[in-house]
């Protein structure tokens, strides 16, 4: 629950810094936001073509046919006439003609004063032919001053409606047609295309706001022409401009009025047709009938080339053929006016939500989990971008993503670290090395989390250890003196893969099976136990000289589910094993006094060993606080000296004695306590005695206790 509240004021610290970031984001960050971007794009590829618009180029066929640009404006007008006679709709002209015809003939008229005969205006030939075609002419807004003093003018009214604030783009100067050309278009738009930082086209203005009047580019002019609107209406919100209404169509664009162009495809995605080609009738009439033509060049030495995100040279005439197609398809990328809470929010989301997920994720489930993520979240913008058309912030999610991902990592990694030191501080002393080892190698399977298990417990204990502290007196030399027994006899329990649990006092809590798995655990505690009955001979030679003491212990043994686990409080808690079948086994070693007996194990633990022992069934007991009898046996060690033929009278006497015998039974103790005299048959013969000198008594062979 800590760690889950740790990565929780983490995210939010996390979410909270990207969050500043984003809004104070400088302009390099949007440059590497749109490069991601123009990643989809290429991811996307090319949509279907739209055989609407078709772009008549001045190319280099032309220009080697026709000679170098400019070209008499004679010429322009033939292509003209021959546009419009063979059925075009509308004409684009992604040219403008600011200066007069050089090469006209009437300009060389004063060369000819004496010839009656009228001179050709190229200009005026070009003029007629602007005021006879559907065409639109062009011209460029700049953001320098010029000296020009027209303006030109609009067959439309715009209307600015909910305005909160005057975002539009606004030029300084204008370079218009010459005058006799501006004035017999029936209508003009300028073509200004707008590269970012990077020199690359994204966007382009659909409106530019000259001496406060409102002027359309050349696609939005030759749309709305088409559409046969009057009114264009500027639709506002807080942020500046939303939308471009007329007629039928609704343009969203960004605050100042620009289209976000979603690119159809590589340069030469539309209709090519040379101008070469339409000057000598080489071209299939049905080609342009009704479509929206365009007017311009991909001549590389006309230096109107342009960069999008699909290719790095395109024409320029193209960057406004894809605008057009977006516009007539409705097919549009947007920016939200509220687009900064969007990609707040999904910052946010994106922040807790995968640093909580990857917090509940096994680690090796990580590396594809998060790459099964990202995909996600690219299926995500992916679709956002060319289904819906909102343009997102793409940089700070991935960002996001991807820092998340790191200190999720970062996280898990010192929380794995805090949890082996917590493993070694808790386990280093109780369990092997080998365990040791096995616990930090697994330990995201957080072995020390609560759960039940089948042990077996052991509770070692030293016989008279308050008359043993008095004689030894100073607390100094009985610290050293349980030193000196309780070191042996911990790694011994520890070599048996035994867990020590804690010390009370001068006994030894201990058991097998958890916090790891162990094979045999009944065994190798009985093992153990044996072992360090008999490694008490050495125990004592060292101990006896120096505390002139003799050390004698009993052994409690029993098997049963318990509940292991970190328990205490927070910030001070130890690996444990609790439940009643520890209790029991504590009862066992205490019993060993009443018995005489060196080790105690209980049925359940006798039914689990699968070596040879040498054991005993000593009684049936019902411990203080159960309400069941346990069967309990003695484990024999070598240093206790009976003989198989004692043994198997004693079998008998306990047999008759639980048959209910007990004449019998006191015969054979008697027999047995007359030879070999123990606490065991000085018991026996007592509580048969009881059931002999009061036959009214209820025979029962099991022995309640009354104390712990």
């Amino acid at each position: 629950m800590q760690n889950f509240f740790t990565k929780v004021g983490l995210a939010f610290t996390l979410a909270l810094l990207l969050s500043w970031a984003y809004l104070v984001m400088p302009q390099a960050f949007f440059s590497l936001d749109n490069r991601l971007r123009d990643f989809l794009f290429v991811i996307r590829g090319e949509l279907p073509k739209n055989d609407k618009i078709v772009i008549v180029d001045i190319d280099e066929k032309s220009l080697k046919k026709y000679g170098q640009w400019p070209w008499s404006r004679d010429l322009v007008a033939k292509l003209l006439y021959k546009l419009s006679d063979g059925g075009a709709g509308v004409i684009g002209l992604d040219i403008v003609f600011a200066e007069a015809d050089r090469s006209s003939p009437h300009r060389f008229a004063h060369l000819f004063s004496k010839s009656k005969q009228k001179l050709q205006n190229y200009d005026e030939i070009l003029a007629q032919s602007l005021s006879t075609t559907p065409v639109v002419g062009g011209y460029v807004f700049t953001f320098e001053t010029t000296d020009e003093e027209n303006t030109p003018m609009i067959p439309a009214i715009f209307v600015e409606k909910n305005m909160k604030k005057d975002t539009i783009l606004k030029p300084k100067g204008v370079v218009l047609n010459i005058e006799s050309l501006q004035d017999s278009m029936y209508s003009s738009g300028f073509f200004n295309n707008t590269p970012d930082d990077g020199g690359m086209i994204r966007s382009v203005p659909l409106l530019m706001k000259y001496n406060e009047v409102l002027y359309p580019s050349l696609v939005l002019e030759m749309i709305r022409i088409y559409s046969g609107a009057q009114k264009v209406e500027v639709i506002g919100d807080e942020a500046g401009v939303s939308s471009v209404n007329f007629g039928d169509f609704s343009v969203p664009t960004d605050n100042v009025g620009r289209l976000s162009v979603n690119f159809r495809g590589k340069g030469k995605y539309f209709k090519y047709i040379s101008v070469a080609d339409i000057l000598s009738d080489n071209f299939d009439k049905k080609e342009i009938v009704n479509k929206f033509i365009l007017v311009g060049t991909s001549a590389v030495g006309l230096f109107d080339l342009r960069s999008i995100p699909f290719d790095s040279a395109i024409a320029g005439v193209e960057v406004h053929a894809n605008a057009l197609d977006n516009i007539l398809s409705g097919d549009f990328l947007y920016k939200p006016a509220d687009m900064a809470l969007y990609d707040l929010f999904i910052i946010w989301a994106i922040v807790i939500v995968f640093l909580l997920f990857f917090s509940f994720i096994k680690s090796w489930l990580i590396i594809p989990i998060a790459v099964a993520s990202l995909y996600g979240l690219f299926e995500l913008f992916f679709m956002s971008l060319f289904k819906y058309g909102v343009v997102l912030n793409l940089l700070f999610p991935l960002v996001a993503y991807l820092l998340t991902l790191i200190l999720s990592v970062g996280v898990d990694y010192i929380i794995a670290s805090r949890q082996k030191e917590q493993a070694k501080r808790m386990l280093g002393k109780k369990v092997s090395p080998a365990v040791m080892e096995y616990l930090l190698e697994h330990s995201e399977e957080d072995l020390v989390a609560s759960r039940e298990i089948e042990a077996t417990i052991l509770f070692s204990d030293i016989r008279g250890f308050t008359t043993i502290s008095e004689k030894i007196g100073s607390p100094d030399k009985l610290i050293h003196m349980l030193n000196a027994y309780m070191t042996p006899m911990v790694d011994n329990i520890v070599n048996h893969h035994g867990t020590i649990d804690k010390f009370i006092g001068d006994a030894i809590m201990a058991y097998w099976n958890a916090p790891v798995e162990v094979k045999n655990h009944a065994d190798k505690a009985l093992v153990s136990a044996i072992e360090q009955i008999e490694m008490l001979v050495d125990v004592n030679k060292k101990i006896t000289p120096i505390y002139d003491v003799e050390i004698a212990i009993g052994i409690g043994l029993h098997t049963g589910i318990v509940t292991a686990g970190d328990m205490g409080s927070y910030g001070r808690s130890d690996y444990t094993i609790i439940g009643d079948n520890v209790n029991l086994a504590s009862r066992l070693e205490g019993l060993t006094k009443q018995y005489g007996a060196q080790i105690l194990i209980s049925h359940a633990t006798f039914l689990l060993l699968k070596d040879e022992y040498k054991i005993r069934p000593i009684d049936l007991v019902e411990v203080k606080g159960k309400n069941k009898a346990v069967e309990i046996h003695e484990v024999i060690c070598n240093n206790k000296n009976i003989s198989d033929a004692e043994i198997k009278i004693y079998l008998e006497a306990t047999k008759s004695f639980r048959d209910g015998d007990v004449n019998k039974a006191y015969a054979l103790y008697s027999k047995l306590q007359s030879e070999n005299p123990s606490k065991l048959y000085e018991l026996y013969q007592e509580r048969c005695k009881k059931f002999i000198d009061n036959p009214e008594l209820e025979f029962t062979p099991i022995l309640k206790m009354t104390t712990k």
